[in-house]
């Protein structure tokens, strides 16, 4: 059996390991203490890193908005150039093609007839400016003989 002296011996024996156990748990303690703050520096660094990502999301969400607003007025342009495309065939087509062309022809065809006409009388009309020159020579030269004739009846 254990004396009294064993017990004390072994309770001080033990009571040093725990104390030396305690000062290891307490320089654990002081270990992550540090270990704590230093995650509460990251942590709070993180946070800081958050909101910088929040204020660039909503940047983000400002661009995206921005770039919708910018596809429906491209969709708007795109179908007022539609638009304007068939407006375009329809004026080639129509107007061009069918109406004006045609009219065209017959203007230039109408332009083409009057100038032979033109070109005709323009010679008929030399023909007779000829022959006016000609008559007005013959009518003077029968008014001088005519002159002559009435001088010598006279």
């Amino acid at each position: 059996m254990l004396t009294q002296q064993d017990i004390l011996a072994i309770k001080n024996v033990l009571k040093e390991d725990f104390d030396r156990i305690d000062r290891r748990f307490d320089e654990i303690d002081e270990r992550f203490e540090g270990v704590d703050r230093r995650f509460d520096g990251i942590d709070e660094r993180f946070e800081g890193v958050d909101r910088r990502f929040d204020g660039i999301d909503e940047r983000f969400e400002g661009v995206d908005r921005r770039f919708d607003e910018s596809d429906n007025r491209f969709e708007g342009i795109e179908s007022r150039l539609d638009r304007l495309e068939r407006d375009v065939k329809v004026i080639k087509v129509d107007l061009l093609e069918n109406n004006v062309i045609p009219r065209l022809n017959t203007i230039e065809q109408c332009y083409l007839d009057t100038s032979k006409r033109y070109m005709e009388s323009a010679d008929k009309y030399d023909n007779a400016i000829t022959d006016i020159e000609v008559m007005k020579l013959a009518i003077q030269k029968n008014s001088a003989d005519i002159r002559e004739l009435q001088l010598k009846q006279a």
